[in-house]
């Protein structure tokens, strides 16, 4: 019954991402256009904002906790990084590294409330939300913000980089990113102990590892690529505001629906940056397929859904497993290693 329940679990969590390509892949035939270079290319390019959300935020969801502050530091990047380029006329790489470092000290901020004050990542969430959004209207006055006359990276941003890929510098930039995180959770003890805290902090403890350093610097990753990647987004755009991605599906939305597609465990412990990033991709076609905004609403929406109940059952056959066999965390933990 255990073994078959573990494969069940194991088939549905990689299956779940091929499933919905499978869907987006039947139902493109069936659309004008789809399979163009160029789609593909403004597709994957619009879509990359919502790669770099979902990598911080799959991060810290395997640690345990939850950054919902991605988005609105992303936004603050592109608010920054084309202010200071307008107004001040700062060098784009000036203003691209201030912008991912305010996503680092927003992650630090982060990580030192939940693990240092205690406060619940949720609600530290909502708290800088708040706080981002008063200095983004404060910093703009709630007005837009462009890149000027200044196109030269903008057009390079949107460009192919290779002739023979039909994808733009900024989705290239961003997949290379994404490679570099896969690598730091796989294989560097910053990523294993990233698995360990979220999975059960108190043996990450008794085994030695500082958890509160770990957390924060999950949450300065995902800090550093919400800031980076809204930054890049910024000049992508040409344009940025202070309401980016309140009008129909939100990106964190979409950053949050794929991560649970893509496998990573809502309770911590387990995931992958790379199944994320191919479920976010996934996300980016069907969002495009779906014409209206109220249709792109509901398709994410009920994905969300049906994820979260999946996600809700496999924990509580787990629990119930765990209460025939008292010692299987400890079988969980050798899989664990094993796996790495």
């Amino acid at each position: 019954m255990e073994k078959k329940f573990k494969l069940n679990a194991a088939m549905i969590n990689k299956n779940r991402a091929f499933l919905l390509l499978a869907i987006v892949l039947f139902c493109g035939l069936f659309v004008d256009n789809f399979y163009t270079a160029y789609n593909i290319r403004a597709v994957t390019g619009n879509g990359s904002l919502v790669i770099w959300l979902g990598l911080g935020f799959t991060i810290v969801l395997i640690a345990g906790h939850m950054d919902m502050t991605v988005m609105y530091m992303s936004t603050f990047a592109a608010l920054l990084t084309l202010g200071l380029h307008s107004n001040q006329k700062l060098p784009w790489a000036i203003c691209i590294l201030i912008g991912a470092l305010m996503g680092v000290v927003n992650g630090l901020i982060m990580g030192l409330l939940v693990t240092k004050l205690k406060i619940h990542a949720f609600i530290a969430s909502i708290g800088m939300q708040l706080v981002l959004k008063g200095i983004m209207y404060v910093y703009c006055n709630g007005s837009e913000l462009s890149i000027g006359r200044d196109y030269d990276l903008n057009e390079k941003l949107n460009n192919q980089l290779l002739p023979f890929l039909p994808f733009s510098t900024y989705f290239i930039i961003t997949t290379l990113f994404v490679i570099l995180v896969i690598v730091i959770l796989r294989y560097t003890r910053l990523g294993r102990n990233i698995h360990m805290v979220g999975g059960n902090a108190e043996t990450a403890w008794l085994a030695g590892i500082h958890s509160d350093r770990v957390v924060i610097a999950a949450f300065i990753i995902s800090g550093l690529a919400a800031g980076l990647g809204g930054a890049l987004n910024g000049i992508y755009s040409g344009a940025a505001n202070v309401t980016m991605g309140e009008k129909g599906i939100s990106p964190f939305y979409m950053a949050f629906t794929a991560t649970v597609i893509g496998g990573t465990d809502i309770y911590g412990g387990k995931g992958s940056v790379g199944w994320t990033y191919i479920s976010l991709l996934m996300i980016a076609f069907l969002k495009s397929l779906c014409k209206s905004t109220e249709l792109q609403v509901l398709v994410i929406g009920a994905a969300l859904v049906l994820c979260l109940i999946y996600e809700t059952v496999a924990k509580y056959n787990k629990d119930k497993i765990l209460g025939r066999r008292p010692n299987l965390h400890l079988e969980h933990l050798k899989e664990m290693k094993g796996a790495k």
